[in-house]
């Protein structure tokens, strides 16, 4: 009674175990499976012929084993081509390198076949049709959008799409912020809106703090309203020509025109506070520390600014090293200072080591001396230029 027992829960406990694992086995055949339909009758058809063998186990009589060859020969050959393939794939693989599972992905050629024929609307559908498949993909929406705003002229729906399309919570970074730098784009080139254009890339500055795409907004920021500004310019065309003055030749005093040096004090004032909104604006202040160096001639403030664009955050290698190599010029033009300029190249070769920045620094490193030297003629020939000018005048 026990060994009875003992053999119902073993049988018990193997089906536990067993119509689990091919129901799992099952489920993953009928989802990698490119025909289910096909997959789905073979399994209903291999049901019945179970049945059947085991409906003729039943029966009392001398010819049931050549009976239940018929069922048993057309289960074979209905699973016999996979059982070959399982048999024979460790072979077939060593001479064709196995099958390769495709992964699914949505496919835009027919939608950019319409588009490159003029067929907006159709493209768009075609987008649509893959978004079905594939919701929420990055590319179809972005493509969708595009269809939307540059074909369709359809601005606000674009707009919305790229809305959406930020509403997802695992939305990468680069592809939101992409998403926000081409509403941005649109909104001022077709929507001629610049303050909807500053509020996407304010988004970047909230949603990425501290980061390289806070950075680039920010600089985008600060220059949105020199190209709304230039963009006005070219639309109107108007040119105001101020009108000369007549009598020139009969007054007694000539008014003097702004001297070189004033003009570059106007400038540097307008870069500070150009800074003093947008601090961050490392063209405008480049542009100031090379006015302060060349017409100015206050090299310690270029210095300051240089030293400040270095120090910022989230930058890439290339612009701390082009804003060092920058320094280095200064120093040699301005200052005639060979060290503070070897300095500055050999903190791009200690920041950045077995990289392109340092080999270009190495080289001109080598090539220092001989660069201020130049700068040193250049500078004792201008001076003496200037001396020699009027000689002839002095008593």
């Amino acid at each position: 009674m026990k060994a009875i027992l003992g053999m119902a829960l073993a049988d018990v406990l193997c089906w536990i175990i067993v119509l689990p694992a091919f129901a799992i086995m099952g489920y993953r055949s009928l989802m990698q499976s490119e025909d289910r339909r096909r997959l789905l009758t073979r399994w209903s058809l291999s049901v019945v012929f179970i049945l059947c063998m085991a409906w003729i186990a039943t029966w009392h009589m001398v010819a049931k084993p050549l009976i239940m060859v018929i069922p048993a020969t057309l289960l074979g050959a209905l699973w016999l081509s996979d059982a070959l393939y399982f048999l024979f794939k460790p072979f077939t693989d060593a001479f064709d390198g196995g099958r390769l599972e495709v992964e699914a992905k949505p496919y835009y050629f027919l939608a950019e076949g319409q588009r490159r024929k003029g067929l907006y609307a159709e493209a768009a559908e075609e987008v649509r049709k893959e978004l079905k498949k594939f919701p929420g993909d990055a590319e179809g929406m972005t493509k969708l959008a595009a269809i939307q705003a540059e074909d369709l002229h359809d601005l606000p729906a674009a707009i919305a799409t790229l809305n959406e399309l930020l509403q997802q919570p695992q939305l990468p970074a680069h592809n939101a912020v992409a998403a926000l730098q081409t509403m941005a784009d649109w909104q001022m080139n077709l929507g001629r809106d610049p303050e909807a254009a500053r509020v996407s890339f304010q988004r970047i500055v909230h949603m990425f703090p501290d980061s390289s795409y806070s950075l680039n907004a920010e600089q985008r920021l600060a220059h949105l309203d020199g190209v709304q500004q230039t963009r006005d310019f070219h639309e109107k065309k108007v040119f105001n020509v101020t009108p000369g003055v007549r009598d020139l030749g009969l007054r007694k005093t000539v008014e003097q025109t702004d001297s070189p040096e004033t003009e570059a004090l106007n400038l540097a004032t307008e870069y500070v506070r150009q800074l003093e909104t947008y601090p961050n604006d490392t063209e405008t202040r480049e542009k100031l520390a090379v006015l302060y160096a060349e017409q100015l001639d206050r090299l310690d403030l270029a210095v300051t600014q240089i030293e400040q664009l270095i120090a910022l955050a989230n930058e890439t290698p290339a612009h701390i090293a082009r804003w060092l190599e920058l320094l280095a010029t200064l120093q040699i033009r301005h200052g005639h200072d060979l060290d503070a300029a070897e300095k500055a190249l050999r903190r791009i070769m200690e920041r950045f080591p077995e990289s392109a920045l340092y080999q270009r620094a190495m080289s001109r490193l080598a090539t220092l001396q001989a660069e201020w030297k130049t700068a040193t003629v250049q500078t004792a020939a201008k001076e003496l230029g200037v001396y020699e000018k009027d000689l002839g005048l002095k008593r």
